[in-house]
């Protein structure tokens, strides 16, 4: 009876985690527009699904980008499976945006997973696993990146199945190979989605060593070993195909290594040190208040499993903090850290929420209210998102005119645009015509249609007249073409 109402009483809870993980998501992510770098990533597969491109060499648009004639700002492998999406559900604005909540849905479900695997054997904490949902979904960063089409929501995927399996074979008491080698095959996965960033969680069994200590040395450089020996064996692999051989190529040596010498983001290479803190003060804000008051009323003597707590706080760190390496760094490539911070804290109050939780059903009606409460959540957050449907969030003019610009200019066409280097860097610009109307814009070439900035004003050459003006943006088109209009 004692086990069905601790079970019974997790419930209030679950609903309040799911309406947080509803309200903090999906009303951003249900309007048009996002951060340039998720549609152009939705663009790229987007092509993809429609046959431009290929698999190893996608293609963004007509002059691509950084010079070459593919597209190879990340490797491929998050691409070929939005397209796969888009074959699925078609080519509509809700097709990202559901690939984007079903990344977070998939996560949300790892942790869990990953959670109930460390409790395996504590039927009361292991109910618990909506705890770490909270603390990893309240961090910004992390409900930015799932309100957006980011990379690394699909990169999170493939870590937290590596992790896991990596767990069990860490944690267990018998030899088991296989899950090591599915381990080093998500490895795989997660760096063929977004690079050597994925390669993190091979550092795992070392951690793991130096904080449990319930493995032998010679079990971790063995774990290790395999590990990275998946990966390598599999690029390896991949160099004896002309075709993929190629691509990584471009990916390593032009793309890389080239970035990481010409095009710095921060200054300061401790950059990313600031962006983790600041986005970890809501996570630790609540872990602190939740032990202090255990503490203080006596529920809390000692947090068991400090080791293993400790154990996920450092593969967090992990994940992120060799990025001081680069000052290529950006909020939201720490996003596959994040879940390990979140379950690392999660244990560490996890005593103090079990003592609440049978607070809770101890007192007259404090289950009910806890129920209502979290129902109420759940349609607070459901009603306000389905009211964003149909509204824009960013680039509210711009994409006023994209989508007018659209019904004129016919789908897969070029526009040309000043040469002057301006509207060239408006990516958002780019990335919107090609997404939703396959529409280009050149610099170099003339083409039947000009556009150009209405406060950076470029008249076009001879010949152009003007079609439309719009907000952000005059259209022309070429005379011969018989669309202008005096």
């Amino acid at each position: 009876m004692l086990h069905l109402k601790v079970k019974k009483g997790t419930l209030p809870f679950w609903f309040f985690t799911a309406g947080m993980l509803i309200i903090l998501t999906l009303p951003t992510l249900i309007k048009d527009g996002m951060f340039m770098d998720a549609v152009l990533y939705t663009s790229v597969s987007h092509n993809l699904s429609e046959g431009i491109g290929t698999f190893w060499f996608p293609q963004f648009s007509y002059r691509n980008m950084s010079g070459l004639t593919s597209f190879h700002e990340q490797p491929p492998l998050g691409f070929g499976i939005q397209a796969c999406f888009f074959k699925i559900f078609g080519d509509g604005m809700y097709t990202e945006r559901l690939y984007t909540a079903l990344t977070l849905g998939i996560a949300a479900l790892l942790i869990v997973l990953l959670w109930c695997e460390i409790y395996k054997g504590d039927r009361e904490s292991r109910r618990n696993s909506w705890l770490p949902l909270i603390l990893f979904i309240i961090i910004p960063q992390c409900f930015w990146n799932y309100s957006n089409n980011m990379l690394e929501n699909t990169m999170v995927i493939f870590v937290l199945l590596s992790t896991l399996f990596s767990f069990k074979s860490l944690s267990g008491d018998r030899k088991n190979y296989i899950y090591l080698l599915l381990s080093g095959l998500f490895l795989f996965c997660a760096t063929l989605t977004k690079g050597l960033p994925g390669l993190f969680p091979v550092t795992f069994p070392l951690i793991y060593r130096l904080t449990v200590k319930n493995i032998s040395w010679r079990k971790t450089l063995f774990s290790t070993l395999i590990l990275l020996a998946v990966p390598a064996l599999m690029y390896g692999a991949l160099m004896f195909y002309p075709e993929s051989k190629e691509s990584l190529s471009i990916y390593v040596l032009k793309r890389v290594i080239g970035r990481i010498n010409t095009e710095p983001v921060v200054s300061n290479r401790l950059a990313i040190v600031g962006m983790l803190l600041v986005n970890l003060i809501p996570s630790f804000l609540l872990s602190f208040i939740l032990l202090y008051f255990s503490k203080f009323k006596g529920h809390l003597r000692k947090i068991p499993g400090f080791n293993l707590a400790l154990f996920f706080i450092l593969a967090g760190l992990a994940g992120s903090l060799p990025m001081i390496a680069t000052r290529i760094q950006r909020g939201f490539y720490l996003l596959p850290s994040f879940p390990f911070f979140a379950i690392g804290l999660s244990m560490a109050v996890c005593p103090a929420v079990n003592k609440y939780i049978a607070n809770l059903l101890e007192r007259k009606n404090g289950y009910t209210i806890g129920l209502t409460l979290g129902m109420i959540t759940i349609a607070t957050a459901l009603i306000f998102t389905l009211s964003q449907i149909g509204k824009t969030g960013r680039n509210k003019d711009m994409l006023h005119d994209i989508y007018i610009i659209g019904k004129i200019v016919p789908k897969y066409s070029v526009i040309s645009i000043p040469n002057n280097g301006d509207m060239w860097n408006e990516w958002d610009l780019q990335c919107y015509l090609m997404r939703y109307f396959n529409i280009s814009i050149d610099p170099r070439d003339l083409h039947s249609f000009y556009l150009d900035n209405v406060k950076q004003h470029c008249p076009p050459p001879a010949h152009y007249k003007l079609t439309e003006h719009l907000l952000v943006y005059n259209l022309y088109t070429h005379e011969s073409d018989g669309h202008a209009v005096n």
